[in-house]
């Protein structure tokens, strides 16, 4: 397969294959086999689009810190809405620690959630190994804001390097046409920088 291309066979596989391709020639365990729109995990994103595209693309103020910063992707996708790319500001190869593909689900959490649940048997299937958690529909930390009430509902699979998939549903209770499914390549540096503390819905 292409690495940066998408390639059918059956159409019982075609939601992972759209999803996420892999370069390995059996089963993998390494998130690095996997990409988003052919990028992955410890890719450089000068392969994908130019430095003055990642600039004219960059939000800066994403990560207050400024430890990491985040650009979209500027090229056309068939599958995903938006895709978006994570990486240290100061890294002159653009190495990419993180890659989130989103698919929009407007005024159709249920929907979204049918869709996650598809992936997740697919990604289950293939690669076992990995530790997976659904951890239910937990409250996003929106209080005190208009959105107060919003939720999100990720699975994740985790590997032995310390990466990360995800796939989560995420559902706004005052904006709901902008409800949306994302998918996420993760790696270990990363994971640990934007971990909070997940608090349950009915809490």
């Amino acid at each position: 397969m292409d690495s940066k291309g998408i390639t059918m066979k059956k159409l019982s596989t075609y939601l992972f294959l759209v999803l996420f391709s892999f370069s390995a020639p059996s089963f993998a365990d390494d998130i690095r086999d996997f990409q988003i729109e052919g990028m992955s995990v410890g890719d450089s994103l000068l392969d994908y689009m130019s430095e003055e595209e990642i600039k004219e693309n960059e939000f800066p103020g994403v990560y207050k810190d400024k430890k990491f910063t985040l650009s979209d992707y500027n090229k056309s996708s068939a599958i995903y809405d938006t895709v978006s790319i994570e990486y240290k500001p100061n890294d002159k190869k653009y190495t990419i620690y993180g890659v989130q593909g989103i698919i929009d689900f407007p005024n159709n959490i249920e929907g979204c959630y049918k869709k996650q649940d598809e992936i997740e048997k697919e990604i289950f299937s293939m690669f076992n190994e990995a530790k997976k958690k659904n951890w239910g529909i937990l409250v996003l930390h929106l209080k005190g804001t208009a959105a107060e009430g919003s939720t999100f509902k990720p699975i994740s699979f985790d590997f032995n390097t310390g990466d990360r998939i995800s796939i989560s549903c995420y559902h706004y209770s005052n904006r709901p046409q902008i409800d949306h499914l994302k998918i996420t390549l993760t790696s270990k540096e990363f994971k640990e920088y934007i971990e909070e503390v997940a608090v349950p819905a009915n809490n």
